[in-house]
């Protein structure tokens, strides 16, 4: 029996905004949520969901971006269109929820990662250090262990915050958005 371990990389998965339209709430729908904001922290919505108005960013002092085929909604989802989301599905479905929005009249969808995957290694990874010596949320060296991954495709972090990750291994949602050719995305190599 071989023993080897093999070195399954991790990534965060990134929208690129500078290149890329993102999307936002109208202002409607965040009155409408004053007392109740939507939270996408990783806890299932889709039984209580129904979909809200979202629109394309608009910044009146910058070029109008393209829009892509993976968008940014907030710092903690994307979210695609009903055509893009037909060709995610049969590789995700097992490990995020779809929940419908409207994007200017358009059906979305925004993909909440369900997944947690055990892999963060706290005694090789190094946070910041705050001015009063208290450590940050933030990483000076962020050490995730692949091998441990259990699926590996799409996966939050358990203990680690709300970052979106993804492994290398050859069914994992890096290597489906290459296949596919799907824009909007960028995958960030973790130790």
């Amino acid at each position: 029996m071989d023993n080897t371990v093999i070195d399954t990389k991790c990534y965060v998965v990134a929208t690129n905004v500078r290149k890329f339209s993102m999307l936002q709430e109208t202002a409607l729908e965040l009155i409408m949520q004053i007392d109740e904001p939507v939270g996408l922290y990783g806890k299932p919505l889709a039984d209580n969901w129904v979909p809200m108005e979202v629109t394309w960013f608009y910044n009146p002092d910058e070029r109008i971006k393209p829009q892509p085929d993976i968008a940014a909604f907030g710092s903690t989802a994307f979210a695609v269109s009903a055509a893009t989301c037909e060709q995610l599905r049969p590789h995700i479905q097992d490990y995020v929820e779809f929940l419908p929005i409207n994007v200017d009249g358009w059906r979305w969808y925004i993909i909440h990662v369900l997944a947690r995957e055990d892999v963060f290694n706290e005694q090789e990874s190094r946070r910041f250090m705050r001015l009063d010596g208290t450590p940050s949320r933030m990483f000076e060296k962020l050490v995730l262990d692949g091998h441990r991954a259990k699926n590996g495709v799409l996966f939050r972090v358990t203990g680690l915050g709300l970052g979106i990750f993804t492994t290398d291994i050859p069914n994992s949602f890096k290597q489906v958005v290459k296949k596919l050719k799907l824009t909007g995305l960028s995958f960030q190599d973790i130790e």
